[in-house]
C-alpha cells in the first residue's frame, strides 16, 4: 500500500486549474495502466502454470508461452513506470538530501526530474528507431509463433513515451508550484518520500 503523502497532492484542496487537472488526468491514466499490468501479469502466470503442467504430466507443449511471457514482462515494465513515479516507488538515495534546506531540495528535485526526462527522451527515441526498423524490414520473431515484432515493440514503446509524458507533467507541476511559492506541494509532487511516509508503507 502506498503512503498517503505520496498521492495526497492530487487530492488536496488545491484550486482547480489546468495544471492540477493535467496531473490528475495523468495519475488516473497511470493507474489504469498499472491495473491492466496486474491483469496481464496474472494471465501470464496462469499461462506459464498451464504450460508447466502440460509438459510435466502430458509431455506436450502449447508452444510460445515463454515468448509471450517475455513480451508481457517487457511491456509491464514500461507501462508501470508512471504509476511508480507518481507514488514514489522508485529508489532514491536521500542521505544528504534530507539534510538540505527546502529550496536546495526543490532544486535537486527539479534537476533529477529533468535528467530523468533527458534519459527517457533518448530511450524513447531509440525505441522508436527499433520499431521503425522492424516495420520497414517486416521483422518477425525467430520462434515457432513468428510474431511480427512491431506488435510487442509498439506496446513497449507506448509505455516509454507515456512515461516520458508523465515526467514532463510532474516536472511542470513541480516548477509551477515552486513559482507560486508553494514549496510543500512541490515537494510532495516531485520530491522523495519523507521518513513518516515511508513508515506507512
Amino acid at each position: 500500500m502506498f503512503s498517503e503523502e505520496a498521492s495526497s497532492v492530487l487530492r488536496m484542496g488545491l484550486e482547480d486549474g489546468i495544471m492540477t487537472n493535467i496531473l490528475r488526468l495523468m495519475e488516473r491514466f497511470s493507474r489504469y495502466c498499472v491495473w491492466l499490468c496486474g491483469f496481464l501479469l496474472v494471465a501470464t502466470s496462469v499461462l506459464i502454470a498451464v504450460e508447466v503442467i502440460l509438459r510435466k504430466f502430458f509431455a506436450v507443449s502449447m508452444g510460445g508461452a515463454d515468448e509471450i511471457s517475455s513480451y508481457v514482462l517487457a511491456i509491464l515494465c514500461t507501462w508501470s513506470l508512471g504509476f511508480a513515479l507518481f507514488h514514489k516507488a522508485h529508489v532514491r538515495i536521500d542521505i544528504l538530501y534530507i539534510k538540505l534546506p527546502p529550496k536546495a531540495r526543490a532544486f535537486l528535485d527539479c534537476l533529477s526530474l529533468a535528467l530523468f526526462l533527458v534519459y527517457m527522451t533518448i530511450l524513447s527515441y531509440f525505441g522508436y528507431l527499433v520499431l521503425e526498423t522492424s516495420i520497414i524490414r517486416d521483422s518477425t520473431a525467430n520462434t515457432p509463433l513468428q510474431t511480427p515484432m512491431w506488435i510487442p515493440q509498439s506496446l513497449w514503446l507506448f509505455g516509454l513515451v507515456s512515461f516520458t509524458l508523465i515526467i514532463v507533467a510532474i516536472l511542470a507541476g513541480t516548477v509551477y508550484y515552486l513559482l507560486k511559492g508553494d514549496l510543500a506541494t512541490a515537494r510532495k509532487l516531485g520530491g522523495s518520500s519523507s521518513i513518516e511516509a515511508e513508515k506507512d508503507l
